[in-house]
């Protein structure tokens, strides 16, 4: 059958047991029933601890069904799940899950997830990974060691509306949504395998291709040499703009993305320059750049809503060239200096008008 096929094949990639597997709309769907079913399978007083970086599909029905019994776990300036604060969480209580996504969508950071992981093991505490920035971008294997694992195909070139969730061994009574027996009894509806079958076979064309995010040392040359390109974009951004802040430029982050603070230039205003000059770039997360407040990723790293409004993403992809991202932070610099000449009194900071 292609459905159990497909399963087998991602179980394999991810390195767990097939039964594991819950085939979804995505990530906002899986995230969605694990709140849920923690809730109603936990007793009254128990508490989630998720970190404070999480995307909205993960903070928002968690925060929903625990209410003040979530616990929110700090981040240091460059973005990154402070180790510190979760031990000294799991000294004193006992959570029910601990949720870190692998990597940031909005700063690219990558988390600590395997420590993390190995913390829980041993307390014997569920742990819970949002991996859709991850995968595709880096290695997948070996994410089936956590409890809990969600995915979504779109955003390593898949179809829309289709996801995945790992869910935990020996887990009988889990129920994404109620209805037929699909899914092993834990999500009933028909699936859809059109579009479950493309997700696997992106997959698995992409391990094979060398393409960054696969396993061996053509791999890992292809990701060094994307990241090699985003430096260098980096670089060349701070030389021609003094003041600029790369944000999480001291820890790890996924080869694709520049987040940076532009001084003394809103962004919406600099998206519009750019556009013009054919260059796609965002004023932070896709799911978040609508709302007039900061995300809950920049709060958390200390950003107020004045600096927020200076916060530029550029995105790569897995053929950009060193010579894209110069060409790119270039015209980012003709756009701010464009900018400041019309209106050059706005500033970065508290002290902005």
């Amino acid at each position: 059958m292609l459905l159990e096929d497909n399963r087998d094949v991602l179980a394999d990639l991810l390195g767990c047991e097939p039964q594991r597997i819950v085939f979804t709309s995505g990530a906002t769907e899986a995230n969605n029933a694990i709140a849920a079913f923690l809730f109603q399978t936990s007793h009254r007083d128990a508490t989630v601890a998720i970190s404070a970086i999480e995307h909205p599909c993960v903070l928002d029905p968690f925060h929903h069904f625990f209410g003040n019994r979530v616990r929110e776990l700090p981040v240091n300036v460059s973005g990154t799940v402070c180790l510190e604060s979760i031990e000294s969480l799991l000294a004193t209580s006992n959570p029910v899950l601990l949720s870190v996504m692998a990597a940031n969508n909005e700063t690219g950071v990558i988390q600590p997830w395997e420590n993390i992981l190995d913390l829980c093991r041993q307390r014997g505490i569920s742990f819970h990974t949002d991996a859709a920035q991850w995968i595709g971008k880096l290695p997948i294997q070996g994410l089936g060691a956590c409890d809990w694992v969600t995915g979504s195909a779109h955003k390593f070139g898949g179809p829309k509306g289709v996801g995945f969730l790992v869910i935990p061994e020996n887990t009988r009574s889990f129920h994404s949504q109620r209805g037929g027996p699909q899914e092993n009894r834990s999500r009933g509806g028909t699936e859809d395998l059109a579009s479950i079958t493309a997700m696997v076979a992106v997959l698995v064309h992409l391990q094979n291709q060398g393409a960054p995010c696969a396993q061996d040392e053509t791999g890992a040359r292809h990701r060094r040499s994307l990241a090699f390109g985003r430096d260098a974009g980096e670089a060349r951004l701070c030389e021609l703009l003094p003041g600029v802040i790369p944000l999480g430029q001291h820890s790890e982050r996924l080869w694709n993305t520049l987040a940076v603070l532009v001084p003394q230039v809103e962004n919406i205003r600099l998206v519009a320059h750019l556009g013009r000059e054919g260059i796609a770039c965002s004023t932070g997360s896709a799911c978040s750049s609508s709302s007039g407040t900061p995300s809950a990723v920049l709060t958390a790293m200390g950003i107020d809503s004045s600096q927020a409004r200076h916060l530029i993403r550029l995105s790569g992809g897995w053929e950009t060239a060193p010579s894209e991202w110069i060409e790119a932070v270039e015209k980012l610099s003709i756009a701010a200096t464009q900018c400041l000449a019309v209106a050059p009194r706005v500033a970065l900071g508290p002290q902005g008008s």
